[in-house]
C-alpha cells in the first residue's frame, strides 16, 4: 500500500512538472475593433467597438506558443430595405376625373414607400485558437476562432414617400396652408432602438492573422478578423455578409509556473 501511495506520488509529481515546465502566460487583454460597416463609391465607412477579456498563452518553446482566452468583442452590421403598401387615394381619382385641371391622375389608390436603414451592434462571447511564433520579440499570429451572440441592439430610421396626389399643385398662389392640410401626410416615423436577436445567427465562425509587439509583459497586437458565416439566419436572395474587423489590443500577460521554480520546489538534495 505504501508502494502504491508512493508510486502516484510521484506520478502526479512528473505529470505536474511536465505540464508547468512549460510556461504558461495569463494576463487581461482590452482594445478597440474597427469594423467596415458600409462601401461607397468613394471608400468604406467605419464603426468602433470594444474587445476585452483574458488571454493564456502555453509556450512550446521559446519561439512557438499556442494563445487562446475568453473575450467579449463588438460586431456591427448596417441594412436596410424598402416597404411598399398600398392607399386610398380619393382625390386623385377626383381631380383627374374633372379634366382640365392639368396633372393628376385617375389612380384611386397611391403607393407609401418606406425605406429602413438600420444598425445592428452584436455582443459575442468569443474564443480563439492562435498559433503565435515570436522572433525577436515581435509575434505573429494565426489560427480560427468561434463566437457565440450574446445580446443585440438595432437602431433604425425611416424614410417615407408617397406618391398620393399633391393637392398643394391645383390651389391657387397663397392657398398653400390649405393644400398641407388635404394632402395625405408623409411624417417619418421617429427613429427606434431595439434589443432583440431575432433573425440573427447566433454562431459565428472565421479566422484571425496578426502581427504584436512585446516590451517585457505588455503585448501590442495588430489583427484582422475575417467571418466565414453569414451574420443572419436567412440571408434570402442576397449575397453572403459576414463579420470582418481590424483589431487593436494590449494585453498584460504574466507568467505562470516555469521549469526554473519547480526544480527549485521538488529537487531533493542526495548526499
Amino acid at each position: 500500500m505504501k508502494n502504491l501511495k508512493l508510486i502516484l506520488t510521484t506520478t502526479i509529481l512528473i505529470l505536474t512538472n511536465n505540464f508547468f515546465a512549460q510556461k504558461i502566460s495569463l494576463g487581461p487583454e482590452v482594445g478597440i475593433n474597427l469594423i467596415p460597416t458600409e462601401k461607397t463609391d468613394i471608400g468604406s465607412n467605419y464603426q468602433l467597438g470594444f474587445h476585452l477579456g483574458a488571454q493564456i498563452k502555453y509556450h512550446f518553446s521559446e519561439s512557438f506558443s499556442l494563445s487562446s482566452g475568453l473575450y467579449a468583442t463588438q460586431k456591427k452590421k448596417l441594412y436596410s430595405s424598402i416597404d411598399t403598401t398600398t392607399t386610398p387615394d380619393p382625390l386623385g381619382g377626383l381631380i383627374g376625373g374633372l379634366g382640365g385641371l392639368g396633372g393628376g391622375t385617375t389612380n384611386n389608390e397611391a403607393n407609401v414607400y418606406t425605406t429602413t436603414t438600420g444598425i445592428v451592434t452584436e455582443l459575442y462571447l468569443q474564443i480563439p485558437i492562435l498559433a503565435n511564433y515570436e522572433i525577436a520579440n515581435i509575434n505573429f499570429y494565426a489560427g480560427p476562432y468561434a463566437g457565440l451572440l450574446l445580446s443585440a441592439t438595432r437602431k433604425e430610421k425611416y424614410n417615407v414617400e408617397s406618391t398620393a396626389t399633391d393637392v398643394s399643385s391645383f390651389l391657387p398662389s397663397g392657398f398653400g396652408a390649405l393644400g398641407n392640410l388635404l394632402q395625405p401626410s408623409n411624417n417619418e416615423p421617429e427613429p427606434s432602438t431595439t434589443k432583440s436577436k431575432e433573425g440573427l445567427a447566433t454562431i459565428d465562425f472565421g479566422a484571425t492573422a496578426g502581427i504584436g509587439y512585446r516590451v517585457d509583459k505588455l503585448n501590442f497586437n495588430l489583427f484582422y478578423s475575417m467571418g466565414f458565416l453569414d451574420y443572419r439566419k436567412d440571408k434570402g436572395n442576397e449575397s453572403i455578409d459576414t463579420h470582418n474587423s481590424v483589431q487593436f489590443s494590449i494585453a498584460y500577460l504574466f507568467n505562470i509556473g516555469g521549469s526554473k521554480g519547480l526544480k527549485n520546489r521538488y529537487d531533493l538534495d542526495i548526499e
